[in-house]
């Protein structure tokens, strides 16, 4: 008999933030973040404490910016005086850890955040290609376990001549995979001594969406990369909608 499907959940991306002595009172004893699981096509919800999180308030609102199978949540939450802070949550044991901080912050947008468990061991990644045609990209890593960042700069082939328009990161094969949907995939090992960038194009549509819909930034409404019972597929809407999987 074939082995039964793996169990799998819907993770709101806003958590829910409660002030510190409900989360006293609320939480299992000792937990600093709960997760209020649900079954599909409900969204399980990740609950923090004020300490943890301000309050979600436009345009500055806390996300899960990552998350992994292993039950790692990497928690991103923009504090009153505008500083961002990311923060390591455990879903089974309610245990957090605030990231410390680098001289090369993570940027602005969290799509480009991955992150990957191994046995003991996790790294939280952000990549950061330039669009300036030099082919140029900066890796930042934080390796828990050895509380510490490491700045890797790399190189990438094409080369970009304009913005990157990052569309989420996949944790796949052992490499995480960062998603540009118009440029393809860019991936690395992250654990890796001398990380080597990857290039993987993507499958052309051939019937694309017109106008406003189409355009870069907002490809992501209609197209995704995603990993699946180990394998990873690539979706795409044009005016039919077509499906691949990609070999890795």
């Amino acid at each position: 008999m074939p082995p039964p499907p793996e169990r799998w959940s819907i993770l709101a991306r806003i958590p829910k933030v409660v002030k510190d002595k409900e989360a006293k009172r609320t939480f299992p004893p000792g937990a600093d973040v709960s997760v209020a699981c649900d079954e599909p096509p409900r969204a399980s919800i990740l609950t923090a404490p004020f300490r943890i999180s301000p309050p979600p308030c436009l345009p500055s609102y806390p996300y899960v910016a990552a998350a992994d199978s292993s039950g790692l949540l990497l928690l991103r939450a923009t504090e009153p005086g505008g500083e961002v802070t990311h923060h390591l949550c455990h879903a089974r044991t309610g245990e957090a850890t605030c990231l410390r901080e680098h001289d090369c912050p993570m940027g602005f947008d969290g799509a480009n955040v991955g992150l990957m468990a191994s046995r003991d061991s996790c790294v939280v990644a952000e990549l950061q290609p330039s669009g300036d045609g030099s082919g140029r990209a900066t890796l930042l890593r934080y390796t828990v376990g050895q509380y510490k960042w490491a700045v890797t700069e790399l190189a990438y082939s094409p080369p970009l001549h304009r913005q990157w328009f990052c569309a989420g990161v996949v944790s796949h094969g052992g490499m995480l995979w960062w998603v540009e949907l118009s440029y393809g995939l860019l991936a690395c090992d992250p654990y890796s001594y001398k990380p080597e960038l990857v290039h993987v194009p993507l499958p052309a549509v051939i019937d694309p969406l017109p106008g406003k819909v189409a355009n870069l930034a907002n490809r992501g409404s209609h197209s995704c990369v995603k990993a699946s019972s180990g394998s990873c597929y690539c979706t795409m809407h044009g005016t039919t909608y077509l499906a691949w999987g990609i070999a890795i």
